[in-house]
């Protein structure tokens, strides 16, 4: 699944944004101060799934200033891979694509269907939450 959105922000203040989120992640579940970087690996706990599956192994891939982010979060039962490339349009306005893929490890099939519709409701997520960046980024602009 991708999704491309345009939005009105600088590279660097979209990336600011995502890299202090993860930061404020990283402190929450973990006990000692960790740098966020390439090749760091953290386990934290679904907030939807409980038992099998609901402790996840998050490992950041690649980090690329105001460019790329990718990390894989693993669970006992699937393998989830997510990027976002940041391509700058001008200095306040970028192009960021998500995309998301999904591997189910377990021994239990997904079906099409609601595979096809955890990627929908994904996307709409993702849409969601850039267009709520933006206007975050936008709000602390202007104080």
């Amino acid at each position: 699944m991708k999704v491309s959105v345009e939005l009105n922000v600088s590279d660097k203040e979209f990336y600011d944004v995502m890299m202090k989120s993860l930061q404020e992640e990283l402190n929450h579940v973990s006990k000692k101060k960790l740098e966020l970087k390439e090749g760091l690996k953290y386990k934290k706990k679904s907030t939807q799934r409980k038992g099998v599956g609901s402790e996840i192994t998050v490992h950041i891939k690649r980090l690329v200033p105001n460019e790329l982010y990718v990390a894989t979060f693993n669970t006992a039962i699937d393998h989830t891979t997510i990027s976002y490339k940041i391509d700058a349009l001008n200095e306040s306005k970028i192009k960021v694509t998500y995309e998301e893929v999904y591997e189910n490890v377990s021994s239990q099939n997904v079906p099409a269907w609601r595979q096809k519709m955890a990627e929908k409701q994904s996307s709409k997520k993702a849409k969601k939450m850039f267009k709520e960046i933006e206007k975050f980024i936008l709000n602390e602009r202007s104080k």
